[in-house]
């Protein structure tokens, strides 16, 4: 049989009822040991300490604007795989200008990528030649890497926009304007999705830091 002093159990009542009040999720209270003599009292000063904010490690940003189109064409594309009828119908065009559609996209979508180790090598040309030290010296690293990153992000949006313009010149003239509101109602629900952007993320110091120890000192 277990026995649990009443002192412990006074901390372990404390612990669990600020657990559940607080506002902090994903905290990881400290463990108690119901035999070691804590007094009550200091369940308080565990608490603070458990609450203390944490920086986060990785943040994963959702999609930027100029990344939209591409992700709602490729996203089209996976329609006409699996709904090929529907969205001729939707868009208001025939099986042989959805196929025209289809191969637009594949080929661009073959054609493209984020060309993730560019900004890494940009990220770890920067570590290599700077002259600072510190988080000085990650934070020049990471601004690199976010200058090429965005680099590509711009160059493959001007590449969609062309592609859009190709799309838009082989449909009827019935279906332009269905085409049209289908973009603007695709961006939105892309917007507002959650879908992540391309490449691997660093976004802060912390983040960073690690970014930098596996990508340029491995």
């Amino acid at each position: 049989m277990l026995f649990v002093n009443k002192h412990a159990m006074v901390i372990i009542a404390c612990v669990f009822t600020a657990g559940m009040t607080s506002g902090v999720a994903g905290q990881e209270l400290p463990a108690l040991n119901a035999g070691n003599g804590l007094q009550p009292e200091l369940a308080p000063q565990i608490l603070r300490r458990s609450e203390e904010p944490r920086q986060p490690r990785v943040l994963t940003p959702t999609l930027a604007p100029e990344e939209i189109d591409r992700a709602v064409l490729n996203r089209l594309m996976q329609e006409i795989v699996q709904e090929p009828e529907i969205t001729a119908q939707r868009l208001g065009v025939g099986q042989q200008t959805l196929q025209n559609i289809f191969v637009a996209i594949s080929n661009a979508r073959n054609f493209i990528n984020g060309n993730e180790m560019a900004s890494v090598r940009a990220m770890c040309r920067a570590w290599d030649n700077s002259e600072l030290r510190g988080d000085a010296r990650i934070q020049e690293a990471l601004d690199a890497y976010s200058r090429r990153h965005q680099f590509t992000k711009d160059f493959v949006a001007r590449y969609y926009r062309v592609l859009l313009a190709d799309i838009e010149a082989i449909l009827p003239l019935t279906a332009q304007s269905r085409f049209e509101s289908y973009m603007t109602d695709r961006r939105q629900r892309m917007a507002s999705s959650g879908a992540v952007t391309m490449g691997a993320v660093v976004q802060n110091v912390e983040s960073g830091r690690e970014s930098i120890e596996f990508h340029c000192r491995g």
